[in-house]
């Protein structure tokens, strides 16, 4: 969790708004039930008549009501209510009175207003003695008590509610025999409730249209800058770093992984912090307004509480298994997309196809366990909020037939709980996304703290004016975690303008030598120097700047002819573009081609050959115009005679660049100044072939495999020749007679 705030905190200003525009949503949208039961108890139960406070009185029900009130009561009535020229009595500026007025008001009137009313609807017999009380309480204030006593127990009976209902039923009805238009006070009410709704819906509406906005950029900014961070550090790692974690593994933790946090912080700005908020404005409203039903809101959050936490423990232990068997399905995937010709060649589809179809069915099984599993949330909900909502009908009728409570009220109270119920059910769903997210989120952070074991120094050595001589001294290696020697006291030097070559048999250590130079890795003991600086010492930008690599297995890019071959060099000119194809001897097959150095490449190379992926591939490090020229094996798919004429074709036109070449066949090497050959990690001998077919075994048995006793004797006598011509020339230079 704390790397997923981590995550957050550069957006925070955005958040900020995110969270109060969901507390604007939260508090708009628990407005409108209270608003609902205005429509249903003030504008149709009452005809728009908000407070039990008439507006106008007759004069025969002023005189009745004057004598039902108390002393004090009677004072307050006579102070705002004015006799008019029709001989009724009206409200003493009802238009300019404030809500505190008319509720001051209306404790003072409702009382007396319901009895009034309770007094029309009785009988005629009881009607008559009601009308002979009255009279007395017109000259006996102490009648007025009694009978207000002797009411007392009816109107308990009927509740506060009821009462004060009774009152408004008054006061519409000497509204409008009053010759006033009570229909137009009902509507005026509708209209003016229902354009505050409208304007609360639609505050509602764009505070979560803000929120859901401001929720998906973050999330997508939080999507994108993962996936450019981790992209990066891949970039940077090892082939240490790159053992540990699968292929398939990063694939799935630079997309599956980070669209699985990607989600949950758009799902935790959207819902898991809005439902809360709902929640407690919720929880407030239903404590503030109806204490007594607040019982049946904590027994619906108990059942809910009891519901999730069952869910969670049968889906969490399968949220933690889940990403690793996607890692699994992508690495089945890729095996077997990547082995496709071989699966065919052997006819072993029915066998690739029955184990992809193991680890497919795993994952299918755990994503139906776990769909199956909360699927059962919301039917169980749906039926839990039913329940509560029969209840509350059940304990809000008794209420409403007590009078305590109103049927909007009811409505209100039903609207309130079944609010809080579905945010506490939309935060348990989304907080059931969690787990998933921090196993993601885990895997994410487990690739960008990975340290390096390859770094550049804080202050790294520029080596200007560079010959490009490369020096191995006493060089060991062993491969992390491997308790032997790959390499052991490996040293040479390889020379400006000279071509150094290593041979041996599989497994001897050859490409580890060259990944060694390039800083793929580094030397257990000794040291790698290029003009006797450690490249240790050097950035590795600038390593791999003055060396042009062509790997064992050519790799070519999604574009074109021209954009591979330039993938080193920005801004390449024909005229370096053609030259380095004519070197590799890759201009004859491209300008076979109909579009030239324009023509497509597809993802991979597969629509060029073995051959041609090769000589592309030399072409693209040529252009580079390196200082140092390493090649793994990266001529065994060319035939012998492309293969004499492209090493003659290197060695005339790039003649002071230092050439590395591990080879496999010796006909590759022959015309090399130095050959190393390499016998289980070590050092069998150095020197050039005739020197080598008189000293080390090993050499003597590769070249008599692979070459012809007459080839061996051809081989021979160009060594003498060439060592005679050396030797002649290195005379002429000590006499000063060259040239």
């Amino acid at each position: 969790m704390k790397y997923l705030l981590i995550q957050l905190k550069p957006h925070w200003k955005y958040i900020a708004i995110i969270l109060i525009a969901h507390i604007v949503q939260a508090y708009t949208t628990i407005l409108l039930p209270s608003h609902t039961s205005n429509l249903v108890d003030v504008g149709i139960q009452n005809s728009g008549f908000e407070y039990a406070v008439p507006y106008a009185l007759t004069e025969e029900t002023y005189e009745t009501l004057s004598a039902i009130m108390l002393p004090e009561e009677r004072e307050i009535l006579q102070a705002n209510f004015e006799q008019d020229a029709a001989g009724n009595f009206n409200l003493i500026d009802s238009a300019s009175l404030s809500d505190e007025a008319f509720v001051a008001l209306e404790q003072q009137f409702y009382l007396p207003l319901a009895i009034t009313q309770m007094m029309r609807n009785l009988p005629a017999e009881e009607a008559a003695q009601a009308e002979q009380l009255l009279a007395l309480a017109t000259t006996n204030p102490e009648a007025v008590a009694e009978m207000r006593n002797q009411l007392a127990p009816e109107l308990e009976s009927l509740g506060e509610a009821s009462v004060r209902n009774t009152g408004i039923q008054l006061v519409v009805s000497e509204y409008s025999a009053t010759g006033n238009d009570a229909n137009e006070m009902k509507i005026s009410y509708l209209m003016h409730e229902g354009a505050v709704m409208l304007f609360i819906a639609l505050i509602t509406f764009a505070s979560a249209g803000l929120a859901f906005y401001l929720a998906s950029i973050v999330g997508a900014e939080v999507g994108f800058d993962l996936r450019a961070r981790i992209f990066d550090k891949v970039l940077s790692f090892s082939q240490n770093e790159m053992s540990e974690f699968s292929t398939a593994s990063l694939i799935t933790r630079s997309t599956n992984d980070i669209q699985q946090l990607q989600l949950i912080v758009t799902l935790l700005l959207r819902i898991i912090i809005f439902s809360p908020i709902l929640a407690l404005f919720g929880v407030f409203k239903i404590f503030a307004t109806h204490v007594s039903m607040a019982w049946v809101l904590i027994l619906a959050l108990g059942l809910v509480g009891i519901l999730v936490t069952i869910l969670f423990k049968l889906t969490m232990p399968r949220f933690n298994i889940l990403q690793k068997m996607v890692d699994r399905i992508n690495l089945l995937t890729r095996e077997i997309l990547t082995g496709l010709q071989v699966i065919r060649a052997f006819g072993r589809q029915e066998t690739e196809s029955n184990r992809f179809d193991e680890g497919n069915t795993d994952l299918k099984n755990t994503f139906l366990f776990v769909g199956r599993t909360m699927s059962l949330m919301m039917p169980m909900m749906l039926l839990i909020a039913n329940i509560i909502s029969v209840l509350i009908v059940w304990v809000g009728g008794h209420r409403i037939a007590s009078g305590e409570m109103q049927v909007g009220e009811m409505m209100a109270f039903i609207t309130y709980t079944m609010q809080v119920i579905f945010s506490f059910l939309m935060f348990s769903l989304m907080s059931m996304q969690i787990p998933r997210a921090l196993v993601s989120a885990s895997r994410i952070q487990e690739v960008l703290d990975k340290s390096l074991t390859i770094e550049d120094p804080s202050q790294p050595v520029v080596l200007e004016d560079v010959r490009g001589e490369v020096s191995f001294n006493d060089v060991t290696f062993s491969f992390q975690d491997s308790e032997e020697e790959t390499l052991r006291n490996i040293t040479f030097t390889a020379k400006q303008g000279e071509t150094t070559a290593i041979i041996g048999s599989t497994g001897s250590g050859k490409s580890t030598v060259l990944s060694m130079l390039l800083r793929f890795y580094d030397p257990t003991k000794g040291n790698i120097t290029i003009d006797g600086v450690d490249i240790r010492d050097i950035s590795q930008e600038q390593l791999r700047d003055i060396i042009g690599f062509v790997p064992q297995k050519g790799v070519l890019f999604s574009g074109n002819i021209r954009s591979n071959i330039s993938y080193g060099v920005d801004n390449i000119s024909d005229e370096l573009l053609e030259r380095a194809s004519e070197i590799a001897h890759a201009s004859e097959f491209i300008q076979q081609k109909e579009e030239g150095y324009l023509s497509p490449i597809s993802q991979g190379g597969t629509n060029v050959s073995g051959g041609q992926k090769q000589r592309l591939s030399i072409a693209r490090a040529i252009a580079k115009q390196p200082h140092i020229l390493v090649f793994d094996d990266s001529f065994s798919a060319l035939d012998y005679r492309t293969d004499a004429s492209l090493r003659s074709a290197l060695k005339e036109e790039i003649k002071d660049v230092t050439t590395i070449i591990v080879a496999q066949r010796i006909s590759t090497i022959l015309d090399a100044e130095k050959i190393i050959v390499l016998d289980e990690g070590v050092i069998d001998g150095i020197g050039t072939h005739n020197e080598l077919m008189e000293k080390s075994a090993v050499y003597r048995q590769i070249a008599t495999s692979q070459l012809s006793p007459a080839e061996l004797a051809e081989q021979q006598e160009k060594g003498v020749a060439r060592v005679a011509k050396q030797t002649s020339t290195d005379d002429a230079s000590e006499l000063g007679l060259e040239g």
